[in-house]
């Protein structure tokens, strides 16, 4: 089977800036390839009327484009903390926990009751959108012991 002759792709995020019909339209004649769609955005139902108007600017450019869809990871929800804010800095020590218990400056319990089970040491969590960044220095039944901050380091 013969190879195309171009094997580079054109992958844009298609959102409410560029799903219009004429839009995507120009965008399948200027060479887009694939149209991903973000699920961590949109209801089901939004994006399967994108589909439609991909399907159709498609046909209307005479021109195969694929779908992507980017699905969401698992959201991992920690509980309360008191008081707020708590200040994490680089190296300071945190704890996760699958126990629900009231959350404080050390330790939170966590939505994810696997995880745990999930991670081992020198993994990294990224909490509330990558902003708050963990490295784990192990886990101990219900805890996972962590590092603040440590996403930032050299080397």
């Amino acid at each position: 089977m013969e190879l195309p002759a171009h094997k580079t792709k054109i992958v844009a995020t298609i959102g409410p800036a560029s799903d219009s019909p004429e839009m995507l339209e120009r965008l399948i004649r200027a060479g887009l390839n694939v149209a991903r769609l973000n699920f961590s955005h949109g209801a089901f139902d939004e994006h399967a009327a994108r589909i439609g108007r991909i399907r159709a600017a498609q046909q209307a450019a005479g021109r195969r484009v694929a779908i992507m869809a980017d699905l969401p990871g698992p959201k991992m929800r920690v509980g309360t903390i008191s008081p707020e804010p708590v200040d994490l800095r680089p190296g300071d020590p945190f704890t996760l926990t699958a126990l629900q218990v009231p959350g404080t400056a050390a330790r939170v319990s966590v939505s994810f009751a696997r995880l745990p089970r999930v991670v081992k040491s020198g993994d990294r969590l990224f909490l509330n959108d990558g902003l708050i960044q963990l490295k784990v220095d192990g886990v101990e039944a219900d805890d996972v012991r962590c590092q603040g901050n440590c996403g930032r380091e050299k080397g």
